[in-house]
């Protein structure tokens, strides 16, 4: 069969008014599918960003004497 006697063929059938219904039909329960399968009841929220926290001011730790300063103090005294 060459495509000059296949290209009649093709439009009966795709001009038939079953197999249009049918395509309808088949693209409706698609997309009704698709609703159903992302359906949620309430939107998301959108997440609060956190702000970041300001870095704490650096406490001074108080100064720690060595031993060899501790043992001068001493000595000096």
């Amino acid at each position: 069969m060459s495509f000059a006697e296949l290209l009649p063929v093709l439009k009966k059938i795709l001009t038939n008014p079953i197999v249009i219904g049918t395509a309808v039909v088949v693209v409706l329960y698609m997309n009704f599918c698709t609703f159903v399968a992302n359906y949620r009841k309430k939107p998301p929220r959108p997440k609060k960003k956190r702000t970041p926290l300001p870095p704490a001011p650096a406490k001074k730790e108080p100064e720690q004497h060595t031993d060899e300063e501790h043992s001068e103090q001493h000595e000096g005294a």
